[in-house]
């Protein structure tokens, strides 16, 4: 086991009650990287009597502000105050991808209560320190919850920190696992690295990226997932990219132990910069877990942000690869929008692109109202509310078609369990008959 050095925010606190004072304020601020300079955005503080945090503004932010969240906060002036709806652990909803939920969360409540923390006594200010300068994304948060992740990493460790998880796991290997899941959101262990051109070593994320390496988001598959879902993933980006949909390069890793796992390189980070993330449930400002939003209002999003009438088409020919190659997991946090130091924003990189039968049978957003057999005629009637002529979205339902026609292919390539793959063909045949 690596020997760790702690560096905690109280510096008096042993070890095990290092976390246990719950932060009043936070500072928040912007790191776009190594060509950008860091620009403060402001600071949360507490509200006993509201139970959540204010944001006051940073007066150099105000003169020069940046589009952080334009949806929900249109004018930037002394301070952002609570409003009803968006506001999440106590923190506004703009900061809301930042909390740690899933994977992230099982593992920071475990470091927590190892700690003989109280759960119930850490507020949304204190989740915010545990990701601090090591989330994804460009927002970072003081003051922050400190410590160090090995500098050689490999998927034995991981799977081994993994394994303890339940069953007595160290402070120092739950340590570990926060620091290097950097609160990637979703349910699958994950974790945050360098992986090597060649795809044979792993190093901690938070090196200075140096030729030879890349930023990976490297996934396992989840005890109840069935066997040979990370290869079906890999097989659906391939298809994916066949059908036009803007992925970024996903692999399959093996362990010593002839485990696979699925490492694809990260949007959100390049080798000189960073990009402020927000998922369309943070923009919107709702809790993707409960909210019933229409395609129809995620494609104005698109338009609204991007102003890019190819990048609207793009999430357009998203929607279409969910319905036919039935991914039901579409909730609003699997859709992402990037903005870069300028303040532009960009459609991101597809993600999370998978076969999944969703709860109840049903997608997580409805397409012009239908999330249970839609198909052509709602597809049509999405394009129609955005301009978009029915010729043109038949067009990209064809380009769809023509790459999932292909799924033996891409089964086969990946390597997808002959059981998994014969499913996930005749799920997909039924859904290319939907009208």
């Amino acid at each position: 086991m690596t020997t760790i050095h702690h560096n905690f925010t109280n510096p008096d606190a042993g070890p095990r009650h290092a976390y246990l004072a719950d932060p009043q304020t936070v500072e928040v601020a912007f790191d776009f990287g190594s060509s950008n300079d860091s620009r403060r955005v402001g600071t949360l503080e507490w509200d006993k009597g509201r139970r959540c945090a204010i944001l006051e503004w940073d007066e150099t932010f105000v003169a020069d502000p940046l589009p952080l969240s334009p949806m929900l906060v249109r004018q930037i002036s002394t301070v952002l105050k609570p409003r009803k709806g968006w506001y999440f652990e106590g923190i506004p909803a703009p900061f809301a991808d930042s909390l740690p939920d899933g994977w992230a969360r099982q593992v920071a409540d475990a470091e927590i209560l190892a700690r003989d923390g109280n759960l119930r006594l850490l507020s949304g200010l204190g989740r915010l320190a545990q990701i601090g300068q090591n989330g994804m994304g460009a927002l970072t948060y003081q003051p922050a919850w400190r410590g160090a992740v090995p500098e050689d990493m490999n998927l034995e460790w991981f799977a081994g920190c993994v394994a303890s998880l339940g069953d007595g796991a160290s402070i120092e290997e739950l340590l570990q696992l926060r620091l290097a899941g950097g609160g990637a959101h979703g349910d699958q262990p994950k974790f945050l690295a360098q992986m090597s051109t060649d795809g044979t070593r792993l190093r901690s994320h938070r090196n200075r990226l140096t030729r030879g390496w890349r930023h990976v988001l490297i996934k396992r598959r989840e005890k109840s997932a069935r066997n040979g879902s990370i290869e079906a993933e890999v097989a659906y980006a391939l298809m994916a990219q066949a059908a036009g949909i803007q992925m970024m390069p996903v692999t399959t890793l093996q362990s010593n132990s002839k485990e696979r796992f699925l490492a694809v390189e990260r949007f959100d980070v390049t080798r000189d910069q960073r990009f402020h993330m927000q998922t369309a449930a943070a923009l919107f400002g709702v809790d993707h877990k409960n909210a019933t939003v229409d395609y129809i209002d995620l494609l104005k999003l698109t338009r609204c942000l991007t102003r890019d009438n190819a990048q609207v088409e793009q999430m357009l020919l998203r929607m279409i690869f969910n319905a036919r190659a039935v991914n039901r997991n579409d909730h609003l946090r699997n859709h992402s929008f990037l903005m870069d130091a300028e303040g532009r924003w960009y459609l991101s990189p597809a993600y999370d692109l998978t076969h999944t039968m969703g709860t109840g049978g049903v997608h997580r957003m409805t397409m012009a109202g239908n999330n249970r057999q839609p198909g052509p005629v709602n597809f049509v009637d999405v394009g129609r509310a955005l301009d978009i002529k029915p010729a043109r979205v038949l067009a990209l339902r064809d380009k769809v078609d023509r790459a999932i026609l292909q799924w033996d292919g891409f089964a086969e390539a990946a390597c997808v369990p002959r059981i998994l793959r014969h499913t996930i063909k005749d799920d997909i045949e039924r859904a290319l008959t939907w009208h």
